[in-house]
Formats: C-alpha cells, sequence, structure tokens
C-alpha cells in the first residue's frame, strides 16, 4: 500500500508539472488579435520553440550522383581543407569559440593557417553549424581577417539574412556585404551558407568611418540596450570592443551617461548621433520586422574623427523577414515602434530608440521616412525580381542542402514565396501604423 501510494504521488506530482508548463507557454505566446500594434501597447512576449531532428553530426550521405546536380551552380564555391577530428571537435562546440586548425580556398588561392570555430549562439544547437572563418594576418582575405558563414538552416528560404542586409543598405544604412556561398569541404559539397562580412577595420574604411572605436552588443546579454550601467566592468560584460581596444570604453560610458541624463534631448542627438543615419535604420529595423535587435545583435561606432558622432550598424539578420520565434515565417504585425518602453520586445526595451523616438519632431522625420521609404524603396517592384533571381541561383544548391541536412522548410518556391507574401503583409500592416500614429488622436 505505501509503495503504490508513493508511485500515485508521483505520477501526480509529474502531471501537475506538465500543467504548469503548458499554462506558462500559452501565457507566453504572442499579442494576438486584429487590433493594430498602434492601439494596442502591450509588451510582445514570446517563447522559444527548437524542434531539430536528429541527424549525424556531419549531415546525412548524399546518394551517389547527387552531386551532379550542382554542376550548373553559379554560386560563389568555397572549400574547406580539415581534419575530419577537428571539424567533429567544432560541431560539438556549445559555447566555447576554441579554434582549429585549416586551409581555405577562393577563386582558385588556397589560404594557409587558417583557424575555424564555430559562430553563434542558438545556431550551434541546429545540425548544420555555422562557422568563423580567421585569416591568418599576413594573408587576408579580400581585405578581412576574419569572414562568417552562416548555415541558414532554420531559414526554409536560406535567403532572409541576406535580403536583410541589403535592405539596410538601400536605406542608407552602413551593413555588410552578404551573399550566398557554396561551401565544399575536403573535396565534397557540404552546404549552401550565407557569407556575411565582419564588421572590422575594412568594414569601417569602405563606409568612411576609418579610425572609429567599434563596440558590439553581444547576444549573451539581455542589457546591451544601451542602458546607463555607470561603471566600465559593467559595459565589458556586455559589449565587446572590436577595435581601438586599449583605449577602454570611455567613450561609450559617456555616451550612455549622457543619452540617459539629457535634459535637451533633441540638442544631444544633433550633437551626438548621426540622425539621419539612425533614422535609416529605425526604417530598416521596421521595414524588415527585425526583432532580435533590442538589447543585442548590433554595433555602435563612434567616429571620434571631424564628425564625434555614433552610429548604429545591423549585425546578425537572420530573425527577419516574418520569421516567428515558434518556428513559423508568417508573423507580419509586430509594432512599427517596436523596441521602445511602451513597445517592447519580451520586456526589453532599447534606451537609445526609446528616447530618440519620444522627440515628437524626431519621431515625425522617422515617420516622414518610412513614408517614403514604402512608396520608393520597399516595394513588391524591388524586391521581388530580387528574390526570384535568388531562387533561381541557389536552387540547385538548396535542393541538395537539404538532403544532407533536412529541416521542417518545404520546398524552396514555396519558402520564397512567404518572403514575398511578408513584403506584401508588412508594407500594408506599416502603411496602417504610420496613419495612425499621424492621427490627431495618437
Amino acid at each position: 500500500m505505501i509503495a503504490v501510494s508513493m508511485r500515485q504521488k508521483a505520477l501526480l506530482t509529474i502531471w501537475a508539472g506538465c500543467a504548469v508548463l503548458l499554462l506558462s507557454l500559452a501565457a507566453c505566446g504572442p499579442v494576438k488579435g486584429d487590433q493594430d500594434a498602434a492601439t494596442a501597447a502591450q509588451p510582445v512576449k514570446r517563447t522559444q520553440v527548437v524542434r531539430i531532428p536528429r541527424q549525424p553530426p556531419a549531415g546525412k550521405d548524399l546518394p551517389p550522383g547527387t552531386e551532379q546536380r550542382l554542376a550548373a551552380c553559379r554560386l560563389p564555391t568555397y572549400e574547406l581543407k580539415i581534419a575530419q577530428a577537428d571539424l567533429d571537435s567544432v560541431n560539438r562546440a556549445s559555447g566555447e569559440n576554441t579554434t582549429y586548425p585549416a586551409s581555405f580556398v577562393a577563386d582558385g588561392k588556397t589560404y594557409e593557417h587558417v583557424k575555424i570555430r564555430a559562430r553563434g549562439a542558438w545556431s550551434r544547437s541546429w545540425p548544420k553549424k555555422s562557422y568563423k572563418i580567421l585569416f591568418d594576418p599576413e594573408q587576408p582575405f579580400q581585405g578581412h581577417h576574419a569572414l562568417n558563414l552562416n548555415s541558414g538552416w532554420h531559414d526554409p528560404a536560406f535567403v532572409r539574412e541576406v535580403v536583410a542586409y541589403r535592405v539596410y543598405e538601400a536605406c542608407g544604412v552602413p551593413a555588410s556585404h552578404a551573399q550566398m556561398v557554396r561551401l565544399n569541404v575536403n573535396g565534397r559539397f557540404y552546404g549552401l551558407y550565407v557569407e556575411v562580412e565582419q564588421p572590422d577595420k575594412e568594414f569601417l574604411r569602405r563606409h568612411h568611418l576609418g579610425g572609429a572605436e567599434l563596440y558590439k552588443a553581444v547576444a549573451r546579454s539581455r542589457y546591451a540596450d544601451e542602458s546607463d550601467l555607470r561603471d566600465g566592468a559593467s559595459f565589458e560584460g556586455v559589449y565587446t570592443k572590436e577595435t581601438k581596444k586599449n583605449d577602454g570604453f570611455g567613450e561609450l560610458i559617456r555616451f550612455c551617461h549622457e543619452l540617459a541624463r539629457a535634459t535637451n534631448p533633441a540638442a544631444f542627438f544633433s550633437r551626438s548621433l548621426e540622425v539621419d543615419e539612425y533614422i535609416n535604420y529605425l526604417a530598416a529595423t521596421a521595414l524588415t520586422q527585425n526583432w532580435d535587435t533590442t538589447c543585442k545583435n548590433h554595433y555602435l561606432a563612434y567616429n571620434g574623427g571631424s564628425s564625434a558622432k555614433w552610429c548604429v550598424i545591423p549585425w546578425d539578420l537572420d530573425r527577419t523577414f516574418g520569421d516567428h520565434w515558434e518556428f513559423r515565417f508568417n508573423e507580419a504585425r509586430l509594432p512599427l515602434l517596436l523596441g521602445t518602453r511602451h513597445y517592447p520586445w519580451s520586456g526589453d526595451w532599447n534606451r537609445l530608440e526609446d528616447r530618440f523616438l519620444s522627440e515628437p519632431k524626431l519621431r515625425q522625420k522617422f515617420l516622414e521616412r518610412m513614408s517614403e521609404l514604402l512608396t520608393k524603396e520597399f516595394t513588391t517592384a524591388k524586391w521581388f525580381p530580387v528574390l526570384d533571381q535568388l531562387e533561381q541561383d541557389i536552387g540547385p544548391a538548396a535542393a541538395v542542402d537539404r538532403m544532407r541536412w533536412p529541416s521542417q522548410g518545404g520546398d524552396l518556391h514555396t519558402a520564397i514565396a512567404g518572403v514575398k507574401s511578408f513584403i506584401e503583409q508588412r508594407r500594408a500592416f506599416l502603411l496602417r501604423e504610420i496613419a495612425a500614429f499621424r492621427s490627431p488622436a495618437h
């Protein structure tokens, strides 16, 4: 009798725990309903639901003759030559950034003494990993000492990140160059990858920011939101300094401190921020619905030369164009002012964005720029042909990639159509949002 009673209690405890978990997940779902965000200022909440098929760490073996499909592939092709044991170690890396030796081949040129490591945070849990390639200082690749190869495994269309960087660039934001590439490893096709330019000295030079101090809002933190953290140690815990590392965090500390205490915010922004460029950044963020940048996934650059002003640089743009936090890709109604105090993302909000858009004249300039971009730039006439060309370019490699790294993405044409649908829906939603914010009642 005692044994039965204890077993019953254990089962009841498990059932109760499952019920609490299910209720918690239900309560944390995204905001639903037909009311536009301009009239429903509610925190956007999310859950992270990850469904990953079980696969070998090196992907599935391809049937004989499969790689012949890639003969007509017109994508740039890179090759890594690396010991299989080292590649296995890279693929097992969960949080550490241990590097392993390799060589890298591009355009017939071999780069020796290369190092490779895993990159990303959540993407390290995927079967198909993302990589950072580090080049010998004496033999940079296209002027850069690092190269990012993102797996794109989560994106059924593969191209969201590439298109997002292009949108930021088209809006007038200093953004990394991104393109789709084919990656071979030790002579065999390994996958279709997203190449993303590393924000570094060469990037800064190309964007007329040579000599700037560059800070990265790191993904491991939820406090890289330009808060006034007061002391250098706190800033070093949530930002990494990418250039002029010996100069410390003084400029960033001063900027965030003055941002929090400015009694005349308009004058502060005019003096300290590239205002028009930041408006372009906010606009591109809204257009692409980049919800993953509020308190991480961006860079801050301080040009201490002639301008002595700050700008914001986008980073890690894979969670865009309808990417939903529950493994869906049909969300196009996140608020225009997402990331501000009144429209937080999962409880988080960015202090720079909030203070900037709290200024009526600056918010008006932002709305005007949004209207202009929706009329001239973020249109189906411009971006549908881009998507059609990308679909044509990546088609053969995408098909073979899905054979090696299966996911729940479905066929490529349907996935590309989903990106197009997002553009249509997002445009319509943002036009309603702009009209609502301009109404006398708001």
